[in-house]
């Protein structure tokens, strides 16, 4: 497993550099819009800052760790079985390397919520860290939130380049095909069945406990199945 995880870390840049550009450039970006909306009175402050709540920003970071689960499984797996690893010792060397950028970034994440609250949006009243996808909470729930959230893309993303290894192409028509039913029945009950769109809105607007607990599982669904199929993934 040791192995493994020098592995992912042999490119620095590829590991810890690019993410950490990424997100210092979009902050600079937020910092030059707050500077700008905050020449224009505190009233259009007072709006930027409310909407900022949904901003996609933080997702600079964010991005970059949901296309490593897909990289890990896609590039590394196959180099680490022809270097002479088991599929054991690769599972666990890559739970290792999930669990510590989980960590690792959920609290560079939160840790950055606490200052930019402390200091009021870094004195321009922007947000940055402090915003939906990361919650909006205490920082304890941001730390918990952001924790589950990359363990789980991290998870899913190697599940899903596991099976499409395993599968092939039959696996992403069989994906977007169960995708777009899925679609078709939310869309024909929000319009053709009485209750189906508030029952939908209450499900989505739910509390902040009960999505950790959906994430949460989703996370543990995509770890089982990525456990059983490395073991089964054949590679050319």
């Amino acid at each position: 497993s040791r192995n493994v995880i020098d592995m992912h870390l042999v490119n620095r840049m590829q590991a810890f550099g690019w993410p950490l550009i990424a997100v210092a450039f979009a902050l600079a970006i937020m910092l030059a819009v707050g500077a700008i909306v905050g020449s224009r009175g505190p009233e259009a402050q007072a709006e930027m800052y409310y909407g900022l709540q949904w901003n996609g920003a933080i997702f600079a970071l964010l991005g970059p760790l949901i296309g490593y689960g897909f990289t890990s499984m896609g590039q590394y797996f196959p180099l680490a079985l022809g270097l002479g690893l088991t599929r054991r010792e690769f599972a666990t060397g890559l739970s290792v390397v999930f669990l510590g950028n989980a960590v690792i970034y959920s609290v560079l994440i939160t840790v950055g919520k606490t200052i930019e609250k402390a200091t009021d949006g870094f004195g321009l009243s922007i947000r940055f860290f402090d915003v939906f996808y990361t919650s909006t909470g205490a920082p304890w729930q941001t730390l918990v939130q952001t924790f589950l959230l990359i363990l789980t893309v991290l998870f899913l993303g190697a599940a899903i380049t596991a099976a499409v290894l395993r599968f092939g192409q039959v696996f992403l028509w069989a994906a977007a095909a169960v995708l777009a039913l899925i679609g078709l029945g939310i869309l024909s009950g929000v319009l053709l069945l009485d209750g189906f769109g508030r029952a939908l809105l209450d499900v989505l607007t739910m509390g902040w406990g009960p999505w950790m607990v959906a994430i949460a599982v989703i996370g543990a669904v995509s770890a089982g199945a990525w456990l059983v199929l490395v073991r089964r993934t054949q590679v050319s």
